[in-house]
């Protein structure tokens, strides 16, 4: 380690001991300059490259090294380097001085010992290079920071102007299905024709409330669950029916277990669960690659449970993935880029299963595909909030 050190002291003597001391440190080599008056200090200190370190003689003609000191650390600000006062007055008063005005160390001539010396100096030399550190990583909090308020700031702009945008072709979307369902002559009035203008409408509402949601997510966090009474059952058929335009490429099999799946839940909630669930389902399975859906009672009551999975036989999760398969913005390595999603809908669906108090969990392996579990409580007894924000796999 090579260190620069500038001496202030008008005794030749007391130059001569302080240098041989350091070019004996087998710690560290040590550059030594020497000046005899506060004035070529000052005037050295003004000159690039500044020492590392700063040992200064008490008393010196004219300004004693206190006042030296303090006029540096004015001059010199954060570039200011170690300092070790070197002084022949055991006097206490001036050691207090010497620390107060921002001394490293305080050295008497009497005792003085050239390890004393060294370790005092390297000591000062760590000292403030600890101190730069810390405030440099101090100012790249605060640039971080700052950043990422701005980067904030134009994302919530961004999903106000997306909001406003897509809302309008939405609602243009619904008024005209609503035309078409009310104009619609009764000979065209078939079950088919009904059921698919029916999924425009439900489809349409419901990219509403998504966009309405994420906007309210951007200005004021996750809305609170609206319970209500909700029969999953019914709930999980609507969602299985609108898969049925898909039946030649990916068919849906329904199993039930059970009779009563009802539960004070926020049906709008469960509903994001589901469809991601199943998208994703639809969206990682190969041609033809069946999805099997399977409704579970687990047990009946107000403290009940009900069980919901959602397997499919497509692209699996990684080993390497799996503990990072609720992360957000997380998806797998083994997803084709052609693959759309951005890794934030199970984030949304494993938060809302847990605002429910219950629980959002994966099997699988590379290649076999994939089962996600819901569980959920029925009761309305249940924490609104999980305690601690889940990391949310990513769609």
């Amino acid at each position: 380690m090579s260190l620069r050190v500038l001496l202030v002291d008008d005794s030749l003597a007391d130059q001569r001991a302080l240098r041989r001391a350091l070019e004996k440190d087998p710690e560290a080599q040590w550059e030594v300059e020497l000046v005899s008056t506060a004035e070529e200090a000052l005037a050295r200190m003004g000159q690039p490259p500044l020492p590392d370190a700063l040992v200064l003689d008490f008393h010196l003609p004219g300004m004693d090294g206190v006042a030296l000191l303090s006029t540096l650390r004015e001059r010199c600000g954060e570039q200011m380097p170690g300092v070790v006062v070197y002084t022949g007055s055991g006097n206490e008063r001036v050691a207090v001085a010497a620390m107060k005005a921002g001394a490293h160390d305080y050295l008497l001539k009497e005792g003085f010992s050239p390890e004393r010396l060294r370790h005092s100096l390297r000591h000062a030399v760590d000292s403030v290079r600890m101190a730069r550190e810390l405030e440099e990583r101090r100012r790249q909090t605060e640039r971080a920071e700052r950043t990422a308020r701005e980067a904030l700031a134009v994302r919530d702009e961004f999903f106000a102007i997306a909001t406003h945008d897509l809302k309008g072709p939405l609602q243009s979307i619904l008024l005209s299905a609503q035309l078409l369902r009310r104009q619609l002559p009764a000979e065209a009035r078939t079950p088919g024709v009904e059921s698919r203008l029916g999924q425009i409408l439900r489809g349409t509402q419901r990219m509403g409330e998504l966009i309405d949601h994420f906007l309210a997510v951007t200005r004021g966090g996750e809305r609170p669950l609206r319970r209500e009474l909700v029969d999953l059952l019914t709930l999980v058929h609507a969602k299985v029916r609108e898969l049925a335009p898909l039946e030649s490429t990916h068919p849906v099999h329904l199993s039930i277990e059970g009779t009563d799946f009802l539960g004070h839940w926020d049906e709008a909630g469960l509903e994001r669960v589901l469809d991601n669930l199943l998208s994703n389902a639809v969206k990682y399975s190969p041609r033809g690659g069946p999805i099997h859906v399977s409704l579970f009672e687990e047990s009946t009551g107000s403290e009940g449970w009900v069980r919901l999975c959602v397997k499919d036989q497509g692209l699996g999760i990684p080993k390497e993935d799996l503990p990072h398969v609720f992360d957000r913005f997380h998806r797998g390595r083994n997803v084709d880029s052609t693959i759309s999603g951005s890794g934030v809908g199970l984030a949304s669906a494993h938060r809302l299963v847990g605002m429910h108090g219950g629980t959002l969990s994966v099997e699988s392996e590379e290649g076999q595909g994939a089962t996600f579990t819901v569980r959920l409580p029925r009761g309305l007894d249940m924490p609104e909030l999980p305690s601690e924000e889940p990391q949310v796999r990513s769609s």
